[in-house]
């Protein structure tokens, strides 16, 4: 991993941006349109039509990406296929797959940092294979259908976890890695999210993490401009992935440091606390803005807004009660 710049800039959250129901859905039509991809044509989130260069074939991508009103297209995805730099047939070619999965279907289940941590323990009680590029998994089927308290889960499941960042970085900068056709540059890079469960953990092997693919990664989503408003928790919903290359910290040591080796990998969607207490709540839309929309980027079509008096008069933005069904 490189060096990291870790920034301690924090944002306040004293204006309070109250989202209206029909508000907070239509952010989420970038997602929804993504699940639902086999059915939406896209320009740009789909297997490219150039042909590879740079020695490599263009990634193949079978579905519209989740992000696909704020992709943008780079170098990589005309020339890094799904299996990155992997020989066919293999383990690491199985694992880089994985990692590009960005059409796991199904609505997100909704988890916390335990849940990751139960997964952790789940794959040790199994006995199934972790630790380096040479203890991969030889059959990732083991990896489905394991107990937590959110119902069985397995790597490919489409999860949803609200948090706070530690630290975001480009990894693998120098050097590049398999999945990423050893690329190493910024641009064809994951962005690591070291992902932590409140502001109060400081210890980073407590930390989870999340990873931004760089295929048609959107500009917005950017280390610098997370970290600095790392005071706001973060939704991360994305597929469930077992990245069985490392291990997960012991004695106070790991590389890179965390408390399991299952990541919200790749990141499908990022949405931002509004709320002056993040009190926002995993299971409920409110007080949940686009990442992108927060910024200033997300296209106006994803966004519709009522008048106020619409609003007040069909109830729209009401907060839910404490007792109401997860949705």
């Amino acid at each position: 991993m490189a060096t990291r710049r870790t920034s301690t800039t924090q944002t306040s959250g004293s204006s309070r941006t109250r989202r209206r129901g029909l508000t907070s859905a239509a952010t989420l039509l970038p997602l929804a349109i993504g699940l639902g991809s086999n059915l939406v044509p896209s320009t740009i989130g789909t297997q490219p039509s150039r042909a590879g260069t740079a020695g490599g074939a263009p990634v193949a991508i079978s579905c519209t990406v989740p992000f696909n009103s704020i992709a943008q297209h780079h170098p990589i995805d005309d020339s890094c296929p799904l299996e990155g730099s992997a020989s066919p047939g293999t383990p690491q070619a199985a694992q880089n797959e994985a990692k590009n999965n960005f059409c796991a279907p199904g609505a997100p289940v909704n988890i916390d940092v335990d849940v990751l941590r139960q997964l952790q323990k789940d794959a040790s009680d199994k006995g199934i294979s972790f630790g380096s590029d040479s203890q991969l998994p030889q059959d990732r089927s083991v990896l489905r259908n394991l107990p937590t308290k959110a119902g069985p889960l397995s790597e490919g499941t489409v999860v949803r976890l609200a948090a706070f960042i530690m630290d975001a970085h480009y990894s693998n900068l120098g050097s590049g890695e398999s999945v990423n056709c050893k690329r190493p540059d910024q641009e064809s890079n994951d962005i690591h999210i070291v992902v932590r469960e409140s502001p109060s953990v400081t210890d980073e092997c407590e930390s989870v993490t999340a990873e931004m693919s760089p295929h048609m990664r959107p500009a917005v989503w950017d280390p610098t401009d997370l970290n600095q408003r790392n005071a706001h928790m973060y939704r991360f919903t994305g597929q469930l992935f077992f990245d069985a290359s490392h291990r997960p910290c012991a004695n106070g040591k790991g590389s890179p440091k965390r408390s399991s080796l299952w990541e919200i990998h790749p990141v499908y969607a990022l949405d931002i606390c509004m709320d002056a207490n993040n009190s926002c709540r995993v299971d409920h839309d409110e007080d949940w803005v686009s990442f992108a929309e927060q910024a200033g980027v997300e296209p106006s079509e994803t966004r519709l807004r009522l008048p106020d008096d619409l609003s007040r008069e069909f109830g729209l933005g009401q907060r839910a009660p404490a007792n109401s069904p997860r949705r």
